[in-house]
């Protein structure tokens, strides 16, 4: 199961998404009308954007599959992607678990 635990996990699986989709030559259009999403939505996808599918975190996993499926990229490339919380998000020394 494709998850989005940060922005910058998002983002990065968009950036993948995208460059599978530009390598392949496809238009934004036609691929929205086979993943029965907008083209809005795509390319919110592609940014990484989550505002576009704001009302439910698991329609936004619902579309990230389709759209992958649809590019035929494979789920265990995208898991692996580094998705350490750290990496957006700045925390003082103070406020760290010890």
């Amino acid at each position: 199961m494709v998850s989005v635990n940060t922005p910058k996990h998002g983002r990065n699986l968009g950036r993948l998404l995208k460059e599978a989709r530009e390598s392949q030559g496809h238009n934004l259009a036609i691929l929205a009308r086979q993943c029965d999403l907008s083209v809005v939505q795509l390319t919110a996808i592609e940014r990484g954007d989550t505002l576009a599918f704001a009302r439910s975190q698991s329609n936004l996993l619902v579309a990230i599959q389709t759209y992958a499926q649809v590019l035929g990229v494979s789920f265990e490339h995208i898991e692996g992607l580094n998705n350490s919380p750290d990496d957006d998000i700045y925390i003082p020394e103070f406020l760290r678990k010890k």
